[in-house]
C-alpha cells in the first residue's frame, strides 16, 4: 500500500479532512511529529506522497536550534521537487516548498511597510483553469492563518490568490502547495484561535478570537463539500501518473 507521509509542526495542525480523503483513495496515512524529534522514513518513495503541514514558525526560522527539523525536510522536499514526485504543502509546508524551489519567502506588509496578517474565514479567488480548480466557484471561502507569503516558483502555475496574498495556491506537476487550510473544521479552528490568540488580535484586534470562534462552526459547514471537493481534487493531481 502507498503511503501518504505527513510532518506535522506542531500540535493541533494534522492533515484532517485531506487524511480522511488520502485514506478513501487508498493510502496508509502516516503522521510524523517532527516538532516532538519523530523521524520521517527514509525509504520514502515515487509512489508515496510527502505532505508538510503549517506552523507558527517560518522560512526565517531555519537553522534555529529550537527547530531542528526544519532543515532537513527543505532538503527532502529539494529532493522530492528536483524528482517531480508528488508533494502536498498547506501555509508553511507550501513556504517551504517554494523555499525549497529557490522561490522568495517573506512577511507579508503594506504600502507603509507594516506587518500584515491574513487570519480567519475569508474569500479565495481562482487562478487559471487546472484539474484542481475544475467545478470549483470563481471565488470560495476557505481558512487563512498566515503573516508569512512566498513568491511563485519557476514552473510553477498560479492556481488561487486574494487581495493581500498573490500566490495562494500553485501546482508543479505533481507538487501542489496552499497557503490557505481546507483541511480544517470548525472546532479545531475554535482551538487554534484558543492556542494562537496572540496572533489572531494582532490581524484582528481585541474580540477577534472571540468572533473568528462564534463564525467557524458554522463556516466551516457550509463550506465543507467545496473544500472536499477541492482537496479530493489535489490528491488526484498528486497521484497522477
Amino acid at each position: 500500500m502507498p503511503r501518504a507521509v505527513c510532518i506535522t509542526n506542531i500540535a493541533h495542525e494534522g492533515p484532517g479532512l485531506l487524511g480522511v480523503l488520502l485514506r478513501n483513495a487508498g493510502y496508509e496515512v502516516e503522521i510524523i511529529e517532527a516538532f516532538r524529534g519523530e523521524p520521517w522514513p527514509a525509504e520514502l518513495g515515487e509512489r508515496d506522497i510527502l505532505i508538510v503541514m503549517g506552523g507558527p514558525m517560518g522560512v526565517a526560522d531555519i537553522g534555529k536550534p529550537e527547530f531542528p527539523w526544519l532543515a532537513p525536510v527543505v532538503e527532502l522536499l529539494r529532493q522530492r521537487w528536483e524528482r517531480g514526485w508528488p508533494c502536498i504543502g498547506i501555509c508553511l509546508g507550501m513556504q517551504l516548498i517554494a523555499h525549497a524551489a529557490g522561490a522568495t519567502v517573506a512577511p507579508m506588509r503594506d504600502a507603509n511597510g507594516q506587518p500584515m496578517r491574513e487570519v480567519g474565514w475569508g474569500a479565495l479567488r481562482m487562478v487559471g483553469t487546472d484539474v484542481i480548480t475544475a467545478g470549483l466557484p470563481a471565488e470560495m471561502e476557505v481558512l487563512h492563518w498566515h503573516g508569512d507569503a512566498c513568491a511563485l516558483p519557476a514552473g510553477a502555475q498560479l492556481l488561487a490568490s486574494t487581495t493581500v496574498c498573490a500566490v495562494q495556491m500553485f501546482r508543479l506537476g505533481r507538487i501542489v502547495g496552499l497557503q490557505f487550510h481546507p483541511e480544517i473544521d470548525g472546532a479545531t479552528a475554535c482551538i487554534w484561535a484558543s492556542e494562537d490568540a496572540e496572533f489572531v488580535r494582532a490581524a484582528n484586534g481585541p474580540g477577534g478570537v472571540e468572533r473568528l470562534q462564534m463564525a467557524s462552526p458554522g463556516v466551516a459547514a457550509r463550506t465543507e463539500a467545496l473544500r472536499r471537493r477541492m482537496l479530493a481534487q489535489v490528491v488526484r493531481a498528486v497521484t497522477a501518473a
